[in-house]
This record gives structure tokens, C-alpha cells and sequence, in this order.
């Protein structure tokens, strides 16, 4: 067969963008996929629950799918599986290391997918996917198991570089394959994409054992509860909790449904080593004295419903901190994300807990991300004729091109698309191909929409009804009424008042006028959970707060 269909890459994600990554690998006849991942709504959207890719592109193209690759396990790389993998028909094989798979294996239990998509892939093994031949290769991040991706293609090798650090003293992982990347490199690589989020910053990223010392210091001599909050994947901060606990003589308990699972997964493959007896049940723990408790929980991108944010609001079933008690964020917001962190940080101090963050203790977590000294490493490494960055915002992408320029690449070798398609031709020269119409697709209670669906919100009125729901504050109390239309049959008076009463056990005035947009978002979600728990129905809900 004679190749003359060029090599396209299509950013299903959109370009530049952080989340929701997802890389389409497309020739005449064979089609294979980089992760699929998820990400966070803008403030203007109001009771959306998460984004993912948009694949409208994909969806007459199904037959030549022979795959997903998947770089490593955080969400904004797999969390757009349990959504996207049904709509593609809900057969596609799905190749991942060890920990990858263990976590992309716990989603498919939860949403009934079949678990016998998913193949863990050893280190440098060939995966065979139609004309492409794609190798993993070792390297070091926030959450283990992390590998680069060597592409062989017909016109020339392509190294697709996702998240990665250099860390030469990595907690719970083994050290970069060095030797594997130089290879590549010495074999020639046409195209490197590079991970640029922290192309911004000078020198090294420091490795991921320098916050042990940091949260001795938080632990050492605490005589309240110390509340400890990273992201969920993370491994080996984890890790590295546990063994500062262990040494302050606190015992442990796992809060969240995301950092439960993980911490099994993790823990289960070998990639966590929990010292004997030093976990104990979420429910005992508070029997213990406050010297004694060391909490590890999730939620610390401040996403609504996580356990911390529920345990901000005083609706955790099980966890309550009193006045005093100590809260670390051993994470960094999100680009895009730093309002939720923020609003969530606001909340716990406005109940006198101690809350570390960023902002005033910057050693408490480091980036899984690559500085400048790190991704100019990597270009001298594999050696590329273009280089493309990817996983950042438009101003990463600038910063990085810049350190391309400095290592000799020409301008019109460094690319930034603008949600485009990147072409290989079959001659090994690479340039911009057709803009992309990528719209948000958003996940709403399990259903899926696009941005560009503006009947989305009369459909649902018609099939679902619409819900008013006025919240009046006066004097540091809430009046609610509620006012369904459309709702088939009528919602009884009843119901509504059941509806109202569990409304006002949750709200407080505080919180809401604190931050109004926050608590719309908020009340939609609850008026739109007890509708359904109730009746069945999933109405459009219509916040407004009125303070007299």
C-alpha cells in the first residue's frame, strides 16, 4: 500500500486549552486517540458539572478507530472516558500503563462499561494500531506511572511529550527513561509535542520528595486536627502524608469518594505502601483526640459536591471540623480554576479553621510540570524539526516557543494553532491545516449538550419543566419559594414543602451573600437533586436571591 494521505492531528480538546485533552492520530485508513479528558465549566455556566471533547469529528469516522493511547491518570486525561467512550459505540480498545488502567477500570465499574476494553501495556512494548506504531516510554509527574508516547508513522516519528518533570528523587516512581527518549531522538523525531504549562518559570522543577519536609513542619507540635487536601491522583503526596502522620504519631482516615477509590487502586497495584494499622474508618476517627486524627480528603480544585467543600458548608454526613482545626492545600489551582480554590479557602476561614494555601506557604506542593530549563532538556533530547506545545493557555504556548526559538528551531517550525489541525505530509514537512469548529460540550446530572444547542434549555423546559427558584434574605434569614411550570403532572403542595424544607436545613444567609454566584450554582444543583428524588424529573432551575 502506498501512503500518500498525509498525517493529521486533530486537538479534540481545542487548542490552547489545559483540559479536557484528547488527540486524534488520523490517516486515510486508521484513526487512533491520545487520552480523553474532562475539565472544569467557566463561571458563566451555572449547574454544569464538568466539559468534555467535543467528537463531533469523529462521529462518521468511528469505523477507523483502532484506539485510545492514555499518557497517565489524571482526570483532565481520562475523566472524559465513562461519557465519550458510549458515544464512540462503546467498543474501542483502550491502552494504558499499570495505575492508568487500574483508575480508568475503577470509572468503567461505576458507569456499567466493559472492563475488557481496557489493556495494560508495558514499558517501550510496540501497540500496533493500524499504519502507527506507538511505544511508552517512563517518565516522572504528579501521579505515577506516568509515560511519553514514541508515534512511528510512515513520513517520520512523532513524540507526543503529555505532563511530565524531570525528577531525579520522584516518591513512589521510577526515574525518567532517559536512555528511551535520547533513542528517540537519535532515530529522528519529526514532530515533538511538549508538554508548556510552566514554560513560564526558570530553571528546574523541584522534585516531588522536597514537600516532606514541608508538611513535618505543619504537622509538627499541632495539637488540633490537621485536614490535608491534594488531588485525588496524587499518588505520592499521598504517599507522603502518610508517612509524616505515621511519624507524628496521628492516625489516618481517606474522605471522598474520588481519593477512596484511588488510594485502593494505587494501593492494590503496589504503587502506595500504607504502614499497617495507620488507616482506620472515617467514621472512628473522631473518637480519637484531635492530636491523634490526620483527615486526607478530596476536593481541592474547590469542586462543588467534593467532600471538603461539603464539610465547608456543614452537610458531610460524617466529618465536621470545629474551630481551630488545621487545613493544608498540598495543591496548586488549576489554571482557569482559581476562583472555585479561592471561594472554598474563603469559606473554611470564615469558620476560624486555619487554612495553609499557596499563598502563604508556597512549599507545601510542587508543579508535576516542567520548567523552562526541563522542556528545553527534552527539545536538545529528541531533537526535533517542529516542535508544537500543547496542555497550556495561549500565553504558555508563547513562552515555550520562545525557548524553541533560543534552541535554534526557525519560527515557522514552532507552531500554535489555534484550534487547527496539524498535517504531516507523506515529504516529512508539517504545517497548519483547517480550523476546527470545536464547541464546549458540557456534562449536566449525566446528560450531555453542546454550547451550540440553543434549544437545549426549551427542550428541557418542555420535557422537564422549569423551577423558579427565589430565595429572599432578610436580616440573616431565607425565605424560599418555589414555582414550577410546565411539570407533568403538577408538582403537589406537599412535595413542595417537603422540597423547601430540606432546602432551608442547608442554606445559610452567610454563605450565600458571600458569593451569590457560587450559591446559584449551588442551588441549582440541590432544587435539580431533590426534584429528582422526588418525582423523577430534572427541571431547568432558575436561581434568583433577592436581599431586602
Amino acid at each position: 500500500m502506498s501512503y500518500n494521505y498525509p498525517i493529521r492531528i486533530v486537538p479534540l480538546g481545542g487548542m490552547p486549552n489545559v483540559h479536557d485533552n484528547m488527540y486524534v492520530y488520523e490517516s486515510a485508513d486508521d484513526i487512533f486517540i491520545v487520552d480523553c479528558g474532562m475539565g472544569f465549566p467557566d463561571e458563566g455556566v451555572p449547574g454544569v458539572d464538568l466539559t468534555i471533547p467535543d467528537i463531533t469529528y469523529l462521529k462518521d469516522k468511528i469505523s477507523k478507530i483502532r484506539g485510545f493511547v492514555v499518557t497517565h491518570g489524571h482526570e483532565d486525561h481520562i475523566g472524559g472516558f465513562p461519557y465519550i467512550i458510549p458515544e464512540l459505540g462503546g467498543q474501542i480498545p483502550i491502552y494504558a500503563s499499570k495505575l492508568t488502567a487500574g483508575f480508568i477500570r475503577e470509572k468503567f465499574r461505576e458507569f456499567d462499561i466493559d472492563l475488557r476494553l481496557i489493556n495494560v501495556v508495558g514499558d517501550r512494548q510496540p501497540i500496533q494500531l493500524g499504519i502507527f506504531e506507538v511505544k511508552m516510554i517512563p517518565v516522572t509527574h504528579s501521579v505515577p506511572d506516568t509515560k511519553h508516547l514514541v508515534i512511528k508513522t510512515p513520513y517520520g516519528n512523532i513524540y507526543h511529550g503529555s505532563d511530565f518533570k524531570f525528577d531525579w528523587t520522584p516518591v513512589g516512581q521510577e526515574l525518567p527513561d532517559i536512555q528511551s527518549i535520547t533513542r528517540a531522538g537519535a532515530e529522528g523525531v519529526t514532530l515533538l509535542l511538549s508538554d508548556c504549562l510552566r514554560g513560564e518559570k526558570k530553571g528546574y522543577s523541584l522534585s516531588e520528595a522536597s514537600v516532606e519536609d514541608s508538611l513535618e513542619r505543619e504537622f509538627r507540635d499541632e495539637s488540633n486536627r490537621v485536614v490535608l487536601t491534594t488531588m485525588s491522583s496524587n499518588i505520592s503526596r499521598i504517599q507522603q502524608a502518610l508517612w509524616v502522620a505515621k511519624r507524628n504519631n496521628r492516625k489516618v482516615a481517606f474522605v471522598g469518594f474520588s481519593i477512596e477509590r484511588n488510594v485502593k487502586v494505587a494501593a492494590e497495584l503496589g504503587f502506595l505502601k500504607i504502614p499497617p494499622r495507620l488507616v482506620i474508618d472515617k467514621r472512628k476517627i473522631a473518637a480519637l483526640p484531635k492530636n491523634e486524627q490526620c483527615l486526607i480528603i478530596a476536593g481541592s480544585q474547590g469542586q462543588l459536591g467534593s467532600s471538603l467543600e461539603k464539610i465547608a458548608t456543614g452537610e458531610h454526613k460524617v466529618v465536621h471540623l470545629d474551630p481551630g482545626d488545621k487545613v493544608i492545600f498540598s495543591s496548586d489551582p488549576i489554571p482557569g480554576n482559581e476562583a472555585n480554590v479561592y471561594r472554598l479557602v474563603d469559606m473554611l476561614s470564615a469558620h476560624q479553621l486555619e487554612v495553609i494555601y499557596y499563598d502563604i506557604a508556597d512549599d507545601l506542593h510542587v508543579s508535576g510540570h516542567a520548567s523552562s530549563s526541563e522542556l528545553m532538556m527534552l527539545i536538545a533530547m529528541t531533537k526535533p524539526k517542529y516542535v508544537l506545545p500543547t496542555g497550556g493557555t495561549y500565553r504558555h504556548m508563547i513562552q515555550y516557543g520562545k525557548l524553541a526559538a533560543k534552541m535554534g528551531l526557525a519560527s515557522d517550525h514552532i507552531l500554535m494553532p489555534e484550534n487547527q489541525v496539524i498535517v504531516l505530509e507523506p515529504t516529512g514537512i508539517v504545517h497548519y491545516g483547517e480550523k476546527l469548529d470545536i464547541k464546549s460540550v458540557y456534562v449536566e446530572s449525566g446528560q450531555i449538550f453542546r454550547s451550540d444547542a440553543p434549544l437545549t434549555d426549551r427542550k428541557l423546559m418542555y420535557q422537564e419543566g422549569v423551577v423558579i427558584a427565589a430565595i429572599t434574605i432578610r436580616q440573616h434569614t431565607l425565605d424560599l419559594d418555589l414555582i414550577p411550570k410546565g411539570l407533568t403532572p403538577p408538582v403537589g403542595n406537599d412535595i413542595l414543602s417537603d422540597i423547601k424544607g430540606q432546602l432551608l436545613t442547608i442554606l445559610r444567609p452567610d454563605d450565600i451573600t458571600r458569593d451569590k454566584l457560587y450559591s446559584k450554582d449551588r442551588i441549582a444543583k440541590e432544587v435539580s437533586r431533590l426534584f429528582v428524588a422526588k418525582i423523577g424529573k430534572n427541571p431547568l432551575v432558575i436561581p434568583i436571591i433577592i436581599e431586602s
